[in-house]
């Protein structure tokens, strides 16, 4: 069971990093084409607040949600071993 819930958490929080830098670079990258091709200073004084929130809301899950889920898998291998049923080699 430690090996399936690891293999879950390890899934997971790859696929979750990557959805996040995929849209990172995405709406970073259509806020640059938008910017410079409309050369619209209140474009760019309207949007900035909301890109950075943008930014700042992938960033959280891109990097937080591996770290949580790094964090889960060690209290999983601590559970296993107090248990009896993890290995006992270290990861």
């Amino acid at each position: 069971m430690e090996s399936t819930l690891v293999g879950f958490l390890n899934g997971l929080s790859s696929k979750v990093f990557w959805f996040a830098a995929v849209a990172f670079v995405l709406v970073n990258g259509a806020a640059i084409a938008a910017f410079t091709m409309t050369r619209s200073r209140r474009l760019v004084n309207e949007w900035t607040g909301k890109l950075v929130a943008a930014d700042v809301a992938l960033l959280g899950f891109g990097l937080g949600i591996p770290l949580l889920s790094g964090l889960a898998k060690i209290g999983v291998h601590a559970l296993a071993t107090m248990f009896g049923g993890g290995s006992t080699a270290a990861r």
